[in-house]
């Protein structure tokens, strides 16, 4: 559990929020981290409820890269409530850094970090699909509802925002995910950067896991997390040394058991994940419509490479 009496005690050391989600962290005796975290006050959907047989499935860790899985505690407002290493996520290092190499730790961290992170994506996908699991994935729900008309993101059309020649496999992409098979296996949802907290030091992290188990194809989380390291350096353009930004999609990958394991399929969960950004910038963040713009050329283009 959670020690709340230690956190209410905390320093809040960040506080961020959009529409669609709220974080707080607070620093806890000891170096640790309290990271809480809520649906924003536009958010369609609360989180989805982390049962104990759905929560006893979750690998605490699955090599010895230093990533685990942070589990947390539901709170009784719909929140919950993680302990973490750190106070900022590793998209806020390598954003706030310029890349990878002025992370703590270096480049090599870094990667270390997420080849743990795709191993242990592995092992839970290795885990069978409880029933309270056989769910889609919040944001795949939220993206192809939008993609099919049923919801507009702020007044932003998207056709207008990812291209007419993106919406249509897009829209079918997000449909497989959305409609259960036997196929899909039990998923975190949305394993992405923002979600993964580094210690100070580098040598070791926590994967915030809990708001969103829920069952997808194995290409989902790991394009999810890929198509957030190809967004990142997209938006750095000449400030980003490329080859240690696919090194660290590589070390992603190879933890996982290399793209092949994935089903071959990631770069429909790139595209997917980086056109679900453009709605939820348009949708949920104020003045969001011009990086909703950017991400939606980078959407149309992962999906043109991933069609192809």
């Amino acid at each position: 559990m959670t020690d709340r009496s230690a956190s209410a005690a905390g320093d809040v050391v960040d506080e961020h929020g959009t529409g669609l989600l709220v974080t707080t962290v607070t620093a806890l005796p000891g170096g640790r981290h309290r990271w809480h975290r809520r649906p924003g006050p536009a958010c369609p959907a609360p989180f989805h409820p982390l049962t104990a047989p759905s929560r006893a499935l979750v690998p605490h860790t699955a090599d010895s890269r230093g990533t685990r899985a942070a589990t947390g505690e539901a709170a009784p407002d719909g929140s919950r409530e993680y302990t973490a290493p750190g106070p900022y996520s590793l998209a806020h290092v390598l954003m706030a850094g310029g890349g990878p190499h002025a992370a703590p730790g270096g480049l090599q961290a870094v990667e270390r970090i997420l080849h743990g992170t795709g191993a242990l994506l592995a092992s839970l996908h290795r885990q069978p699909v409880t029933p309270e699991a056989r769910r889609p994935s919040r944001g795949i729900a939220r993206l192809h509802a939008w993609l099919s008309g049923a919801t507009a993101a702020g007044g932003a059309d998207a056709v207008a925002l990812l291209g007419p020649a993106a919406v249509a496999p897009l829209t079918a992409w997000a449909a497989e995910a959305v409609t259960q098979a036997d196929t899909h296996v039990l998923s975190h949802g949305a394993p992405g950067l923002g979600s993964l907290v580094p210690s100070p030091a580098g040598d070791r992290a926590v994967l915030l896991t809990g708001e969103d188990i829920c069952a997808a194809p194995r290409h989902l989380d790991v394009g999810w997390l890929t198509g957030e390291l190809v967004e990142l350096r997209w938006l750095l353009g000449r400030a980003a040394d490329p080859g240690a930004w696919q090194a660290l999609v590589d070390a992603f990958l190879d933890g996982y058991g290399g793209g092949a394991a994935s089903g071959g399929d990631h770069g429909r969960g790139a595209a997917l994940r980086v056109a679900l950004h453009a709605h939820d910038s348009a949708a949920y963040v104020a003045q969001g419509k011009g990086p909703a713009a950017l991400y939606g050329v980078l959407a149309a283009r992962l999906t043109a490479e991933a069609a192809s």
